[in-house]
């Protein structure tokens, strides 16, 4: 049975209607931004309510910089202290020992799903009037010349008409796909990382060997462990949620590990100082079934349209448009913000989505194509945190800094948190700081020979 849902029960002072298909945390700051100006908003997951019961394992913290917190802060969003963790730096795990850093010292770690239930608790305390919240929703198919959404939900099916159609859906957006076939010259490309990981709880920083008291509230990496990786942000429990990173292919694989014994032994030979005494003791208990009973999942995938919007009542936002690999931490930073950007458009131009919506993908696409670009450079692919090709060159370029600070830049990924510098600016200061590099290398390779040909002719 089909039965069509209108909106017009409780309509907003311009009763214009916004369907959000997405409850994570694009999907419901994008509704708050809306409930904002007035809109009717109508937010469908297709999770149920109790997101505790219905959440992915997969799921994992999220490092939220000053970039995401401004999405936050704009819209009036102050996260509950117990609700998050304010880094106190970073946590470098090798075989001569752990260091503390500065990094990450701005930022703040949260629960992905804690985020995305503190964003609909928001906005059912400020605009019940203004903002639906549907779960167990499934979204079937879309009609963009109708306006109407059609959704399946636990018993039966029913119809949703729109003004205004969001797809807040991830990176295998069924709105996305529904665009492609219905919207002329709409196109997507998609770039899959060749890293697959799984999710380990690894217990509380405060039991690593050697541990500080800023362990707890801090970012844990062990990058040197090739051909894996291991990055532990921080839970507001003190422990630590694992991403465990493997090659798709390789003597370490995910498919190589088909037992309790070969993880032992990954973790014996990768990880010596993480589970003490493992010949003694062995892994805590459902460890190794926790981490073999999941699937592994692609390490990310960048996603680039040529636009994000089209027939004048749909636009994408989040991952659905601009999917990122998770190597520099950009993912939800770069979604909360779209969210921001397009809802000031949307304001400037007072709600005409004939203006608004191709203004926004004018204005979004350079930063969002640039920080896809980003996240594909250094750390990402099978190179990860360990590239020393990477890590030298930003050691390089902070040295030139410190001693021509007038000619060379602070390496311009530090940038990547400050909501102030576009992504496309960093993304051109990359690509300046690697020429002026490449020339300073090949002016040394060059004086070289004649410097030493002038000691010789002095000796």
């Amino acid at each position: 049975m089909v039965e069509t849902q209108s909106a017009n029960a409780s309509p907003s002072p311009e009763g214009r209607k916004v369907v959000i298909v997405g409850g994570g945390p694009t999907g419901t700051l994008a509704a708050l931004y809306l409930a904002q100006m007035g809109w009717q908003v109508f937010v469908y997951e297709r999770r149920s309510a109790d997101f505790r019961v219905s959440s992915n394992r997969r799921s994992f913290n999220i490092i939220l910089s000053r970039r995401g917190q401004k999405a936050l802060k704009d819209i009036g969003v102050e996260l509950l202290p117990e609700k998050q963790v304010f880094l106190q730096g970073n946590v470098r795990h090798t075989a001569k020992g752990a260091n503390l850093g500065k990094g990450f010292q701005d930022a703040v770690s949260v629960d992905r799903t804690t985020l995305a239930q503190c964003l609909i608790e928001e906005g059912q305390h400020r605009f019940p009037e203004n903002i639906q919240y549907h779960f167990d929703q499934t979204l079937l198919q879309v009609n963009f010349q109708d306006k109407t959404a059609l959704f399946q939900g636990k018993q039966d099916q029913h119809q949703q008409t729109f003004d205004l159609l969001i797809g807040a859906d991830g990176v295998y957006s069924t709105v996305r796909a529904s665009m492609e076939s219905q919207i002329q010259g709409f196109e997507v490309q998609q770039n899959q990382d060749n890293m697959m990981y799984k999710i380990c709880d690894l217990g509380f920083a405060k039991d690593l060997p050697g541990a500080e008291e800023k362990w707890a509230e801090s970012f844990h990496a062990w990058p040197n462990a090739q051909p894996l990786t291991l990055l532990a942000p921080p839970s507001t429990d003190g422990s630590l949620k694992g991403v465990l990173i493997l090659p798709q292919v390789g003597d370490i694989t995910y498919e190589t590990l088909q037992s309790e014994a070969d993880i032992l032994a990954l973790f014996q030979e990768k990880f010596p100082d993480f589970f003490p005494n493992l010949d003694q003791t062995g892994l805590p208990s459902q460890f190794a079934q926790d981490l073999l009973s999941q699937k592994a999942a692609h390490g990310g995938i960048t996603t680039q349209c040529n636009r994000f919007e089209g027939s004048d009542c749909v636009v994408l936002l989040g991952d659905a448009a601009h999917s990122v690999w998770p190597s520099l931490g950009q993912g939800c930073n770069v979604a909360l913000e779209s969210c921001r950007i397009f809802a000031e458009i949307l304001a400037q131009t007072k709600g005409d989505l004939s203006r608004a919506l191709p203004a926004y993908t004018e204005a979004r696409k350079p930063d969002t194509d640039a920080v896809a670009q980003l996240s594909e450079i250094g750390f990402g692919g099978n190179k990860r945190a360990s590239s020393l090709l990477f890590i030298s060159k930003v050691v390089i370029l902070m040295f030139l800094h410190k001693l021509l600070p007038r000619w060379f830049q602070k390496y311009a990924l530090f940038q990547l948190g400050d909501a102030d510098v576009p992504y496309s600016k960093i993304w051109q200061q990359v690509q300046r700081q690697n020429s002026q590099l490449r020339l300073v290398l090949t002016t040394l390779i060059v004086s070289i020979p004649v410097i030493w040909l002038v000691v010789v002719r002095i000796a």
